[in-house]
């Protein structure tokens, strides 16, 4: 009688433990992303894409692969001024920093960017690590039918090293990259752009290329959570 007793009292016991955790010990989804920056662009003139094309305060762009040959498309129409890869003679892409924090990339973190592409483009979000360490994503968007919006979460990435001088890609997976405290984010096209350059003429006056080979993104969002810029370098 005792023994059942007993059995009974720590089967209580256990019981009472369960419910405990279960009442106050389950973890706490991840908190709501905040919008850390917005990239907006200059719309009066198309040129090479540089940190005087950028009018988002407080941000300085990196450029990365063949990023010097990115264009800024300017005009009145309704998805103007937009980044343009075209040109690109390699991989190419870009980065932006802020020069006041780091930014926090885990839990719910994500870009949101609208785009569309042409043959087999599309985008890839694009990290700088504190330990100045290049990573891309595997996720890539992008449709060639028209312009769309569209939401990478950092979560859902699986991540490789990148060239920033030629744009390739290095070894094998990173496994849990530290997001914690991340110094840049951009987005990066792995193919070359289709258009031929004409010789002598800037790249802010080489005609658009034909179909076949590059993306075009109008709206560029990063939404995460700030974190403490000392610990991130360039």
């Amino acid at each position: 009688m005792s023994q059942r007793a007993g059995i009974t009292g720590v089967a209580a016991l256990l019981l009472s433990l369960m419910t405990g955790l279960a009442d106050g010990g389950q973890a706490q989804p991840p908190a709501a992303p905040v919008l850390l920056f917005n990239m907006t662009l200059q719309n009066q003139t198309r040129q090479a894409l540089s940190q005087s094309s950028v009018t988002t305060p407080n941000v300085d762009l990196q450029l990365y692969g063949d990023g010097g040959n990115i264009i800024v498309a300017t005009g009145a129409g309704p998805n103007l001024p937009r980044t343009f890869f075209g040109l690109c003679k390699g991989p190419c892409g870009f980065t932006l920093r802020d020069r006041n924090t780091a930014f926090d990339l885990r839990g719910r973190a994500h870009i949101t960017f609208t785009t569309i592409v042409s043959g087999f483009h599309r985008v890839r979000p694009l990290i700088k690590q504190a330990d100045g360490t290049l990573l891309i994503c595997d996720q890539a968007e992008g449709s060639v039918a028209d312009y769309h919006q569209y939401t990478i979460s950092f979560s859902e990435c699986r991540w490789l090293r990148l060239d920033p001088v030629r744009g390739v890609t290095l070894g094998n997976w990173v496994e849990n990259p530290d997001l914690s405290r991340v110094d840049e984010v951009g987005y990066f096209d792995v193919i070359p752009g289709s258009g031929p350059h004409t010789e002598g003429l800037p790249i802010e006056k080489q005609p658009p290329p034909p179909v076949g080979g590059w993306i075009a993104v109008t709206a560029f969002e990063l939404w995460g959570a700030p974190a403490n810029r000392t610990t991130a370098g360039r």
